[in-house]
């Protein structure tokens, strides 16, 4: 027997020998939060006795009033679930301790309710990010988000010290969804280097960080900084940019592999292959996020304030590359509301190739992307 159904077993069992009992626990503790259906029922038959004002409730109830709130209760409980008989009453004030510590009992099982409530929801969302589905992903990352603060008002509190884990969930991904991953990071930053006015706007929900690959996300960044910048933008002088960032130096990018992503060939709209690749990054964020949670939910040495918090914790770095994602659509609807069509058209069309036509902006407005960009003198020539 677990630790869970001795709680359970426990709890009842006070309840059932003391009914006053169920005043310490009612207020916060509900049928669901049950691992034992049977118990859930019976827990729902005394709170039902509660609320219809059994006799036994009132002070100085005699041993006729007790033993009717006791048996009248298994009894019914036993109708709705076959998993309970009327004698088991009888067992569950045999496992009970001590009847004035349901309290106690009660925040055992409550505990294990918020593993398990957290961990279902995390894994569902995780089944939804690395199965494609973005609407999915959206949807229950609010819903995790939701059961997290609802089980935070039984519980009474939250710690919000995140618990420290031994590193990131590994990063799983299909050998096919990785290269067709690349395949937009790699088309992105050919689009941006041929037709760089949108550079900007683009910055402002999509981050290096998006890219699956490191030495995309070098080249990503040096592309922001000419943007921020306003200074021309070709192959030549985004390798040189990324160059004095050092991602040459560092190894994470051949200046080959600069050449053959800004020379790539491919020209059209990169807000088109922007939106594509920060939608890889919300369902790899996301997925991830969510097996962190996962991971907390089976640490049983995690008291159930703190894992809450650390869940939430968790959640965040998967809940800011979704509000990005809101962000980057948001601008189209507030730009051009009355042209969805139009704006939708553009879309689909995007990638078709087309002539390329440099037009740096000048006096942009700052952006989080210029902290990982910082402005400098521009580059001239010595000779």
């Amino acid at each position: 027997m677990n630790l869970q159904q001795e709680a359970e077993q426990a709890l009842l069992g006070a309840l059932l020998l003391s009914p006053g009992q169920l005043d310490s626990v009612a207020a916060w503790l509900r049928p669901e939060h049950f691992y034992s259906h049977p118990h859930g029922a019976l827990y729902e038959v005394l709170l039902a006795q509660r609320a219809a004002g059994h006799p036994a409730l009132a002070t100085g109830a005699g041993e006729d009033q007790l033993r009717d709130w006791a048996l009248g209760a298994a009894a019914a409980a036993a109708e709705r679930s076959r998993g309970l008989t009327p004698g088991y009453g009888a067992a569950l004030i045999a496992a009970c301790p001590v009847s004035r510590h349901a309290g106690a009992y009660g925040r055992i099982v409550l505990e294990d309710a918020i593993r398990r409530q957290v961990h279902e929801r995390a894994h569902r969302l995780q089944h939804a990010a690395r199965t494609g589905s973005l609407e999915g992903a959206l949807e229950l990352t609010g819903e995790l988000r939701a059961a997290i603060l609802e089980l935070v008002g039984s519980w009474g509190s939250l710690d919000e010290r995140p618990r420290p884990l031994p590193g990131p969930w590994p990063l799983e991904i299909a050998d096919s969804v990785r290269e067709t991953t690349l395949q937009y990071e790699a088309a992105m930053l050919s689009c941006a280097t041929a037709v760089p006015g949108g550079l900007v706007e683009i910055t402002r929900w999509l981050r290096p960080t998006d890219f699956l690959g490191s030495g995309h996300g070098a080249v990503y960044q040096a592309l922001a900084a000419l943007a921020h910048r306003s200074e021309p933008i070709d192959a030549l002088t985004v390798l040189r940019e990324a160059h004095h960032r050092g991602a040459v130096a560092s190894g994470v990018i051949t200046a080959d592999g600069i050449r053959a992503v800004t020379r790539g060939g491919i020209t059209g709209d990169p807000e088109y292959w922007a939106e594509r690749v920060l939608r890889a990054s919300l369902l790899r964020q996301s997925a991830g996020s969510a097996g962190v949670i996962r991971l907390l939910a089976r640490d049983s040495s995690l008291p159930g304030g703190r894992l809450l918090g650390s869940a939430l914790h968790a959640l965040g770095p998967a809940e800011r590359v979704q509000e990005r994602w809101r962000t980057a659509h948001g601008f189209e609807r507030r730009t051009d509301a009355d042209r969805v069509p139009a704006a939708a058209e553009k879309r689909r069309n995007a990638a078709r190739p087309r002539t390329p036509v440099p037009t740096p902006r000048s006096g942009a407005a700052s952006s989080p992307a210029q902290e990982a960009a910082p402005a400098r003198s521009a580059i001239r020539s010595t000779r």
